[in-house]
């Protein structure tokens, strides 16, 4: 079965230098990502903070794709374009339909296939992904919420556009999904990300939690404990009559918080 999930945010990293650029960029091994391979990875600013995350693929020896299941690929593709300099590299975004696809999982594990149509690969929860050049397709609304809480679940660090620059890779575990190497030389942020990594520091985690009362919340919202100390900030949110949320929370929070318009936030 083959369900679309509307549009996708893809940009294409081209060029003779297109890994060698990655790799400087990127928080991940990109060196090390085999053709035909995918990875988690992430883009920190200079104070050491995710302004991206996104799955990369590498689909010919000198081209890279990166999905970002939130933000704006915009965005991410003007910023990345003004550190080209003389890099014989070439950035665009590409029009795309994310699909869920049934995918053999033992087959394509860590790997990626070319079909004509566009690239399939399987994420590790077992869901398969294909991701379709062309004009977007719209969403089957029912299935993407299914998708989002599926995230949820798998406690993905999807980072939308409200949340760019405002978390350390630590706090988004992004370690968990093999998204940053400290090892493999400099990128931006990667001395403070490291100190943090090495010397310990970090006070904020990922945390699912389901959400209570009238007002939905929303990706970027501020989370307050009962004293009304502010506890931390929503990542994203699927579901509607009982909302789940993926949230980064100072350790030590209450179990039972709420936000700025009087929605219950119980953690799990």
């Amino acid at each position: 079965m083959i369900t679309s999930l509307g549009p996708a945010a893809l940009i294409r990293i081209a060029g003779r230098d297109a890994l060698a650029f990655a790799h400087a960029q990127f928080t991940s091994d990109v060196r090390g990502l085999a053709e035909g391979a995918w990875q988690w990875s992430a883009w920190l600013d200079a104070q050491g903070r995710a302004r991206a995350v996104f799955l990369l693929l590498r689909v010919a020896p000198d081209e890279l794709l990166a999905w970002q299941p939130l933000g704006d690929p915009a965005t991410l593709n003007t910023s990345l374009a003004r550190f080209v300099m003389r890099a014989a590299v070439r950035i665009e975004a590409i029009d795309a339909t994310v699909e869920a696809i049934d995918a053999p999982h033992d087959v394509l594990a860590g790997r990626v296939a070319h079909d004509g149509a566009g690239w399939t690969f399987v994420l590790a929860d077992g869901r398969g992904v294909r991701l379709v050049p062309g004009d977007p397709r719209p969403a089957d609304t029912a299935a993407l919420v299914e998708w989002r809480l599926r995230d949820i679940e798998a406690r993905l660090p999807l980072l939308p556009e409200a949340m760019a620059g405002e978390c350390t890779p630590q706090a988004l575990d992004l370690e968990s999904i093999d998204a940053i190497r400290f090892d493999k030389g400099c990128y931006p942020g990667q001395e403070i990300a490291a100190r943090l990594h090495y010397r310990g520091g970090n006070k904020r985690h990922l945390h699912r939690a389901a959400a209570e009362g009238h007002a939905s919340p929303g990706a970027g919202d501020e989370l307050f404990d009962p004293a009304g100390a502010l506890a931390g900030r929503i990542l994203y949110v699927a579901g509607s009559s009982t909302p789940r949320v993926l949230g980064v929370l100072a350790d030590g929070s209450s179990r039972t918080l709420t936000t700025a318009a009087g929605t219950t936030i119980l953690v799990d």
